[in-house]
């Protein structure tokens, strides 16, 4: 039997340790793709629920919706003299 000279034990050693580097960055590299597709997913949806939000937004503090709810409670326009400002 010959002797398995020390460099080259050494060399598998590393090339081991090397070759499961390449692995363990291309898995991280492939999951991370997955990270960002989800959070783009869920910025498009976050994007449209905001669009949503805003056109209810402007429905709700329309000033004609306004006026026919204070309508429908009785609420009568202030007289002269019985508006106070306050400033900060």
């Amino acid at each position: 039997m010959s002797k398995i000279k020390p460099y080259f034990i050494v060399s598998v050693i590393m090339l081991t340790i090397l070759g499961m580097f390449y692995v363990w960055t291309k898995m991280e590299s492939i999951k991370l793709g997955y990270d960002i597709n989800n959070l783009n997913v869920i910025k498009l949806k976050l994007e449209y629920s905001h669009k949503e939000l805003l056109i209810k937004e402007t429905a709700l503090s329309s000033p004609l919706r306004i006026y026919n709810i204070a309508k429908k409670m009785n609420f009568i326009y202030p007289k002269e003299g019985e508006i106070i400002m306050v400033h900060d």
